[in-house]
């Protein structure tokens, strides 16, 4: 079933379901909304497995590519037990993931890519990255500051277009630095509403200056730099920075400066309400078997906060790029680790347990320095895609994954991340 298809189901129902997510999650995690889109995601219920859908495609060997040597066939054996058994106990539709260690790179897909149809999901397969997309904007950010193009510490009413900038109280306090670590007191859009709206209309694009809108006419939270509240609204702003310092628009500059120095030629910024090639559905199920798809929709109404589409081997390529010094200089990513005070809490991950959170310039990092897990990256939850950015520091090992479930979320933490983060740490599987 495609978006807007479902002409039965009244727009009643549908926001209706989408609410029931939103609550779901919220009771999962009741202490911040910003924190269920970096630790769980925000991202829609879970349809059920059908029997005998898992997948193992193998891994994607790539000539030459030091990282693609595969691992020993008794871990990558071990490694799709545990994410098969996952995503059945979680009850999600269905997972891709790549690890990628220092030795090797091992890829997999379990379950389905689509509920209706059921078609079985393959580790090349493309998702809606949603929020995950931030950490490119602030790399673009990164990039254009190193060439002189602009400082972290211009206020942006000397960056943004006049009107832009008249609409944006405090304009000339808030800094690009805010905007990036999410300080700036601005507020966030409704999503609910325009992903319903977009719904009902699948033709017809809602533009990022709605959003923009919505952020701005709701008046600052509090004063710049003096609190912290995670808002795309700040990111699409920082998307016209860009357009500005950079001389051309953030779809360019990110493709020409990022995507290809990257090697990412399966990844782009979504401009058309469909993926093209082999992707992830982003469908819900209701408890009554409704299926609700929300991977037609256009996106541009999250411009830079949620508008790329990728793989997992691709977002690993982006990750090792910008770890390694490709992208950006060893001072800027330190720059994008350093966490705001303002953001720092100590929060239960499901799965994970305790662990310290805090947000740097569009990069996150959960830690439990006890138990040896430090990472850095960022999730990202939209209607029916659930994804995961992850630097392992103490293993020297990248993780993308992505779950087309959402409310579950938390449970793809519990019953997938966290068995394949301890089988790394400790190299046994559960009840061996």
């Amino acid at each position: 079933m495609s978006a807007g298809s479902d002409a039965p189901y009244a727009p009643q129902k549908r926001y209706h379901i989408i609410e029931k997510i939103i609550r779901k999650s919220m009771r999962l995690f009741p202490y911040a909304k910003p924190y269920i889109l970096l630790l769980i995601g925000i991202t829609v219920a879970a349809g059920v497995l059908t029997s005998g859908c898992m997948q193992n495609s193998g891994s994607v060997q790539e000539a030459g590519d030091a990282y693609r040597n595969p691992p020993p066939t008794a871990v990558a054996s071990d490694l799709e037990s545990i994410v098969s058994a996952g995503v059945v106990s979680a009850g999600v539709p269905g997972t891709l993931i790549e690890i990628s260690t220092p030795e090797w790179t091992w890829n997999y897909a379990a379950g389905n890519a689509s509920l209706s149809p059921a078609m079985p999901a393959t580790p090349e397969m493309r998702f809606i990255i949603a929020s995950v997309t931030k950490t490119f904007t602030s790399v673009a950010i990164q990039q254009l500051a190193e060439d002189g193009k602009l400082s972290l510490d211009d206020p942006i009413d000397r960056r943004l277009p006049a009107g832009v900038a008249e609409a944006v109280p405090e304009s000339d306090t808030i800094t690009v630095r805010h905007l990036l670590d999410h300080t700036s007191g601005i507020a966030d859009y409704d999503e609910n509403a325009i992903v319903l709206e977009e719904y009902m209309n699948p033709d017809t694009p809602i533009p990022y200056q709605e959003g923009m809108r919505q952020g701005l006419e709701a008046g600052p939270l509090y004063p710049p730099g003096t609190g912290y509240t995670y808002s795309n609204v700040n990111y699409i702003l920082l998307t016209l920075i860009i357009d500005e310092a950079a001389g051309v628009p953030y779809e360019d500059y990110v493709t020409r400066n990022i995507l290809v120095p990257a090697g990412m030629n399966d990844t782009f910024v979504h401009r058309i309400n469909h993926i093209p090639g082999l992707h992830m559905r982003a469908q819900e199920s209701e408890e009554d078997g409704t299926v609700m798809d929300f991977s037609d929709l256009y996106i541009q109404f999250d411009r830079g906060a949620g508008d790329i589409v990728s793989t997992t081997a691709d977002l690993n390529r982006f990750h090792r790029a910008l770890r390694s010094g490709a992208l950006i200089s060893p001072a800027s990513l330190a720059a994008m680790e350093n966490t705001s005070p303002q953001s720092q809490k100590i929060g239960i991950v499901p799965g994970l347990g305790e662990l310290s959170v805090g947000c740097g310039y569009g990069y996150f990092m959960q830690q439990n320095a006890s138990e040896g897990l430090t990472l850095y990256g960022h999730t990202g939850g939209y209607y029916g895609s659930y994804t995961i950015l992850y630097y392992w520091a103490e293993k020297d090992t990248y993780i993308a994954m992505n779950s087309n479930s959402a409310a579950k979320a938390g449970v793809v933490n519990e019953e997938v991340l966290a068995p394949v983060l301890r089988y790394l740490r400790e190299g046994t599987a559960a009840g061996q």
